[in-house]
């Protein structure tokens, strides 16, 4: 294998595979990059076995050939060359990187010994990348960070009638979205939150207008196209909560608020209820609610704060961190907040964007 390329070409590109590298302790491979030189084109890939990804870029392909090397080592290499031609020749365990003023040797691992990545799939659908780079980071948040309910770290992805519905919920909280899009295919799976957390920053740097979703075709990995890049991620089995009934059906308080103003307020009444639980309680009168927090060993706060109510007066508490969550991803400039009991979940949805909902549940003080 031997090909040239410049310098800038080569660094995003490799820092972007570089990332889905896995655990050498777990296998020494998925800690390397597998660099593929054919056709033309320079093929890199990684992988940690939940998710694969592959981008193809230009370069001058001299002899074909492929390798893998360290992605840490072969990264931190490639990113401290200045803005030069680079030469890299390599045989079946080891790559030399030449310039005019440089050259090494970093040994490497055969490229049988790298785990085969999926790209081919079935149903394929194309959604437009921007929708997707929007409405996941409005989402992922809420996914459960812990292991120990795989199904709750993952997306709930369904692509039904036009519409693009994503659910995500670790328990106390859940974020819903439902987008129209142009695909009349159907499909339904559970997505893993860092795929997705993942898909973003691929899509932001690769400035593809779509991005082609398919199945493979056991069922057990989604594949993306977009760009220059593919990605593979194996899906989540098991069964998602039946998340519609966590949805009130009845509203005895509505209350509309300023979003930038409120969540000042929230993050200022966490900053007296670290130590007690993260609880803020919110006291929601004719015209305005009271925040109030307060930790033994710093004191009290008490903020008072203008709003639209409709309905009983009531008296509830949260925990700041999802209120705060809430609040910061969304966009709109007023939000209503839904409540159906001081025991019952709350509804916040923006005012002036369709589609979007969060659901919060609240926390029992007796």
């Amino acid at each position: 294998m031997k090909f040239i390329i410049l310098q800038q070409d080569l660094i995003p590109t490799l820092q972007a595979v570089a990332r889905s590298t896995g655990v050498r302790a777990q296998l020494p491979v998925l800690g390397n990059v597998l660099v593929q030189a054919s056709s033309g084109k320079l093929k890199l890939s990684s992988t940690n076995l939940e998710i694969g990804v592959v981008k193809f870029i230009n370069a001058e392909i001299l002899e074909e050939g492929e390798v893998t090397v360290p992605a840490k080592t072969f990264v931190e290499v490639i990113a401290n060359l200045s803005g030069e031609k680079i030469e890299i020749s390599g045989s079946n365990d080891q790559i030399e990187i030449s310039t005019p003023t440089f050259s090494s040797k970093l040994n490497g691992i055969s490229a049988l010994e790298f785990p085969s990545i999926p790209l081919l799939g079935k149903d394929t659908v194309s959604i437009e990348s921007e929708i997707l780079v929007k409405s996941l980071p409005e989402i992922i948040f809420a996914a459960a960070m812990d292991d120990g309910r795989p199904t709750l770290t993952g997306i709930l992805t369904e692509i039904k009638d036009k519409k693009l519905q994503l659910v995500a919920t670790d328990g106390y909280r859940l974020a819903h979205k439902i987008v129209p899009i142009a695909e009349t295919s159907s499909f339904k799976a559970l997505v893993p939150k860092r795929t997705f957390e993942e898909i973003v920053r691929l899509i932001s740097e690769d400035s593809a207008d779509l991005v082609k979703i398919a199945v493979s075709e056991d069922n057990n990995q989604m594949i993306f196209s977009f760009g220059n890049t593919q990605v593979s991620s194996r899906l989540i089995e098991g069964q998602f909560p039946a998340w519609e009934k966590i949805i009130p059906e009845k509203v005895i308080t509505k209350v509309i608020l300023d979003r930038s103003g409120f969540l000042k307020a929230v993050k200022l009444a966490a900053v007296f209820s670290r130590n007690e639980a993260n609880i803020v309680k919110l006291n929601c009168l004719e015209g305005k609610i009271i925040l109030s927090s307060e930790a033994k060993e710093l004191g009290s706060q008490e903020k008072q704060f203008e709003a639209e109510k409709e309905g009983e007066d009531i008296a509830i508490a949260f925990n700041t961190k999802f209120l705060i969550d809430a609040f910061s991803n969304l966009n709109t400039t007023k939000v209503v907040m839904e409540f159906s009991g001081i025991l019952s979940a709350t509804l916040i949805k923006p005012i002036g964007e369709e589609g979007l909902q969060y659901i919060i549940m609240p926390v029992n003080l007796s």
